[in-house]
């Protein structure tokens, strides 16, 4: 995974509810609060309590962040939700069990029949440890949405807007501009298609109108709901058309149709290698990140278009 491993940020939520959780379990179940803060073991058991609380919401943070970034929910649902269960819940139940066994009986020398924390307070911790688990759930989900969202805005933002289409013969008509919108825009208006074929892109970016040729076009690829546009100095465009549309008005000898998410430029083909099942796999330039497949019903059309 490339994906940068990062803890949530959340020191000072943690030690907050670790010093309620360390006071909460001191309390529970005794009826003279001036007995406990007078008793003999009362700083060590807030310093126990809270220690094992930071210490297991902090275990929960890192599992949680890592399990994130290397099993996300909505790609591996089932094996994220076992992983989380027995790292992220298990694993912290056996440290209370082992923290507080140590410290009860080891340090403090109780008798097990004189311990009330295994029957009392550790079915609490599990609650907690569940709890928790949820929060991070959660935030993770609320994160995503709002990260969506985000990159809906900024994708709407960043689209190239095409005020032209200039074919063989005439200008296309350009859509109307809305001068609120300041991002870049692309838009292709499949008008007059058969007059021609489009040689030439006039987009705007702010005040500026900057030509695009065609042949200076290395590809076209979805994404998503979009069709994204890369010239040979590997900038890109986003465009609001699909590639069916883009096929009927690019030059069939310049452009190649090699699947449902790639139109290609002759000029992109690099190299390519033939793959089981008569398939392609083809290698642009500039590169792309994934390999173009071509499969085994266009393979022979893709070899004809380049020897024509």
């Amino acid at each position: 995974m490339e994906n940068s491993f990062s803890p949530y940020r959340d020191f000072w939520l943690r030690l907050g509810v670790s010093l309620l959780l360390s006071f909460f379990f001191v309390f529970l179940g005794t009826d003279s609060f001036s007995d406990i803060i007078n008793g003999k073991y009362f700083l060590s058991d807030v310093l126990a309590g809270f220690s094992i609380s930071f210490i297991v919401t902090s275990l929960i943070n890192l599992i949680t962040s890592y399990l994130d970034q290397q099993y996300p929910w909505h790609k591996y649902f089932t094996t994220r939700l076992i992983y989380q269960l027995i790292a992220a819940v298990v694993l912290p139940a056996l440290f209370v069990l082992g923290f507080m066994y140590t410290y009860l009986i080891v340090l403090l020398g109780f008798k097990k029949e004189e311990v009330q924390f295994f029957f009392t307070e550790f079915p609490i911790s599990i609650l907690f440890i569940i709890f928790w688990n949820v929060v991070y759930v959660g935030y993770y989900f609320y994160r995503e949405s709002k990260k969506q969202k985000e990159e809906l805005i900024s994708l709407k933002q960043q689209l190239f807007t095409l005020q032209n289409i200039r074919t063989g013969a005439d200008v296309l008509p350009a859509a109307p501009n809305d001068p609120g919108f300041e991002a870049e825009e692309a838009e292709l208006i499949p008008q007059n298609q058969g007059q021609g074929k489009i040689r030439l892109l006039v987009a705007v970016s702010g005040n500026k109108n900057i030509p695009i040729p065609v042949e200076n076009i290395a590809c076209f690829y979805k994404t998503g709901n979009y069709t994204t546009l890369k010239t040979f100095q590997s900038d890109t465009y986003l465009l609001n058309h699909s590639l069916d549309e883009l096929a009927k008005l690019l030059e069939e000898s310049l452009f190649f149709r090699a699947n449902r998410q790639y139109i290609i430029n002759i000029k992109a083909c690099h190299y390519f290698t033939n793959e089981e099942n008569g398939k392609l796999a083809l290698h642009l330039h500039p590169p792309q990140e994934e390999e173009v497949i071509i499969s085994q019903k266009r393979a022979a059309a893709f070899k004809e278009w380049l020897n024509p």
